[in-house]
């Protein structure tokens, strides 16, 4: 019993970790690109937020995929309700194949 008391109160710190590690959200992720490409960049405020878009990359056993990665960061940047289709564009067109 009190291992099983150890193993949940461990796992319990683990995801409390897990889900403070989360750098950014996707609206700030969209707002740090749109002024990267306008070129308004935030600075030290949106490095956590550039780094969370360019850390999106899928690959395979033969390597980089642009086109897969280009999309699954377009999913990332849509799960913001209030963000521009047309911001979202702008950044998937710019950086969306970009690797990290």
């Amino acid at each position: 019993m009190k291992k099983v008391i150890l193993s949940v109160l461990f796992l319990g710190v683990i995801a409390s970790y897990s889900t403070s590690a989360i750098a950014a959200d996707a609206c700030e992720v969209v707002l740090c690109m749109y002024g990267k490409i306008t070129g308004n960049g935030g600075g030290n405020e949106c490095h956590s937020a550039e780094r969370a878009f360019f850390n999106i990359v899928k690959k395979n056993k033969h390597g980089y995929l642009p086109d897969h990665t280009a999309d699954a960061r377009q999913s990332f940047l849509s799960e913001c309700d209030s963000a521009d289709p047309a911001a979202i564009g702008k950044i998937i067109s710019k950086y969306g194949r970009v690797r990290g």
